[in-house]
């Protein structure tokens, strides 16, 4: 046996194991990053029981969801009055199954001109919210 027989001593080019351990390495994070979001997106429930309280602007819910730590709730806002509105918030109190309010979320409207619609989402950290009543506010501290 030579001193050239050990295969850290080998100096030939091996690109054929380098191809193998990349496309392994690339096989592996594929399957991972798969996983990992379609485990993410199962963990999320609808929130189906949910209230609005708004004439002006009127505000919709086109999609609530919920983990046991986090969640989020899309829609749409519109201004059906003949007249700008400013300084409004949407307010958002969200409550656990028990009916135990767990939450206060605002997010602010901004300037909306007559006729005009706005989407919003709100995402939230807070534990177990099973459903939420939106109401607009003038102020934050409500």
């Amino acid at each position: 046996m030579s001193y050239d027989d050990f295969w850290f001593i080998d100096t030939r080019v091996q690109t054929r194991n380098l191809r193998r351990w990349l496309i392994w390495f690339i096989l592996l994070f594929a399957f991972v990053s798969v996983a990992t979001v379609m485990t993410i997106k199962t963990m999320y429930h609808d929130i189906k029981v949910y209230e609005i309280q708004s004439d002006v602007p009127t505000v919709a819910v086109s999609e609530a969801k919920a983990t046991n730590v986090n969640g989020y709730i899309k829609g749409e806002v519109k201004n059906e009055s003949e007249n700008e509105i400013t300084g409004k918030y949407l307010c958002f109190l969200l409550y656990n199954s028990k009916g135990e309010l767990v939450g206060t979320e605002y997010i602010d409207i901004g300037t909306m001109g007559a006729g005009t619609t706005q989407k919003y989402e709100l995402k939230f950290k807070k534990d177990k919210v099973d459903r939420f009543y939106i109401t607009t506010t003038d102020n934050k501290n409500v």
